[in-house]
């Protein structure tokens, strides 16, 4: 039996090694084409850091243009927008890289508070290995310029202060990362909860973190002239959608199904006070497991159980390895989530594969934005961005990565206000104004307004004043453009 796990832990080695070699490959495909958007939503956060970086706030009024929603709390932001004022503006390469070191973030305080449970090295290597590569969740996030990772990082940090008894520093450090991510509250809700009933902890814990959430809030608030909680709070209550529940869940069962009831699974072991963090912090992300069914929710909605998923693993085969008839059953299980994964990995190192050849022998003549008719790239002529880039006045477009790559600023950015719009959180009014005052010199869109609004980011409000203002101005790239009627 002892050969037999030895020889699993030997797979299992080289499989991490295998995935790891990917994640690389696939972060520096994304790096090195600094101009080009991979995921939707990439093209706001770039769009807020470059606010920031020209000394305007983030949170604007959403009764007048530019409308843009800014979804999460500052740090990202600031840390991106800081960094391109120093260093100048490198595209999504900046907001990338911080993205990717918020991943190694969290690996290594994952690694650091398993090692310090398990008195081994190798348990939080793996655990940190495991968490980077099994689901193929941190391949995709991590290198891309969203929040989510940075978020995790500070988290995961927190949890390993706490797990080695600094609890005040810990609260310090949530308190950064629902700064970054404001959803990110399932940690200092652990926290308090393992520290029972050790009252004293709780309450210097609980104040720290309340404290300082409340402060920033109040700050925040006040340097916005209210619309902070608008846009982090308001503005992301979308509607849960089934359709959105059922094509999520089927994802996160092919991937998780196994090492996640694994991990429930083990809660059946003894443990020590110290593990409980780790088990309430499991158990707490697989409680937000229903938020996926939110309209605009994605993988990166279980980024937490991907990393509490592996904490537990590798605290039951430290616990497993301990008896020699239960020796077998942690390498079996964890080689049998890897290998779950290698239909995603061989699709994936085509994807990574492709794309480093393309940052490494670039096309001059086009760019790569994100669709919204498919998960196919949308294409764009190198000679058609730098049209819009020379274009005099304000440009309105439905395809936000197309502003953000020439260089404009988002004026509005369609999906979210014509969702806010049908759930009543936001009227139409600042857009229709400035469409029939024809603001605009030019409107680039993916879809002809002579035609169905179904599939389209625009209402029919909007449809019929730009009808009303506008005239055909042709066609290029995939895009239909118009000018103000004279």
């Amino acid at each position: 039996m002892a050969t037999a796990a030895s020889a699993l832990w030997v797979l299992i080695a080289g499989v991490l090694g295998l995935y790891l070699v990917v994640f690389a490959a696939s972060a520096a495909g994304r790096l090195l084409r600094s101009q080009e958007e991979f995921v939707y939503g990439e093209s706001w956060l770039l769009d807020d850091a470059r606010r920031i970086a020209a000394g305007e706030l983030l949170y604007p009024p959403v009764d007048r243009l530019p409308l843009m929603h800014t979804a999460y709390t500052p740090v990202y932001y600031v840390i991106v927008g800081e960094l391109q004022h120093v260093l100048g503006d490198h595209g999504y390469t900046i907001g990338r890289i911080v993205s990717l070191l918020g991943a190694m973030l969290a690996a290594g305080a994952l690694a650091w508070s398993i090692r310090r449970l398990t008195n081994r090295w190798i348990l939080g290597t793996l655990a940190a290995a495991f968490f980077l590569t099994q689901n193929l969740t941190l391949v995709l996030w991590a290198p891309l310029h969203r929040v989510d990772t940075l978020a995790l990082g500070f988290t995961l940090l927190g949890l390993a202060l706490a797990t080695s008894g600094r609890v005040s520093a810990s609260a310090v450090v949530l308190v950064v990362a629902v700064l970054t991510k404001q959803t990110f509250l399932v940690a200092p809700v652990a926290i308090c909860l393992a520290l029972w009933p050790m009252w004293k902890h709780m309450l210097r814990f609980a104040a720290i973190f309340g404290c300082g959430v409340l402060a920033s809030v109040v700050v925040a608030q006040w340097l916005t002239g209210g619309w902070f909680l608008w846009h982090t709070v308001v503005g992301n209550s979308n509607e849960a959608e089934f359709d959105t529940f059922a094509q999520l869940i089927g994802g996160f069962l092919q991937f998780n199904g196994l090492p996640a009831l694994a991990a429930v699974a083990s809660l059946v072991l003894p443990s020590s006070r110290e593990e409980r963090l780790w088990r309430l912090y499991f158990l707490g992300t697989l409680a937000t497991l229903p938020t996926i069914a939110k309209i605009g929710a994605s993988s990166n909605y279980w980024l937490e159980i991907t990393a509490a998923t592996a904490a537990m693993l590798a605290l039951a085969s430290h616990r497993l390895a301990q008896w020699h008839e239960t020796r077998l059953i942690a390498p079996v299980i964890i080689a049998g989530s890897l290998l779950i994964a290698v239909p995603g990995y061989q699709a994936n190192t085509r994807e990574a594969s492709d794309s480093l050849r393309e940052a490494l022998t670039p096309s001059p003549e086009y760019l790569t934005l994100v669709s919204d008719v498919s998960i196919s790239p949308l294409r764009v002529e190198s000679s058609f961005v730098r049209r819009v880039a020379a274009e005099p006045g304000e440009v309105l477009t439905d395809n936000p990565g197309l502003a953000v790559a020439a260089g404009k600023p988002i004026i509005y950015e369609f999906q979210i206000f014509q969702l806010l719009h049908v759930e009543g959180h936001w009227s139409q009014t600042p857009i229709l104004d400035a469409i029939h005052n024809r603001r605009f010199s030019l409107v680039a869109l993916m879809h002809p307004l002579v035609g169905p609004t179904q599939g389209t980011r625009w209402t029919p409000s909007i449809r019929d004043a730009l009808l009303a203002t506008y005239v055909p101005a042709g066609q290029q790239s995939g895009f239909w453009l118009y000018r103000p009627r004279q």
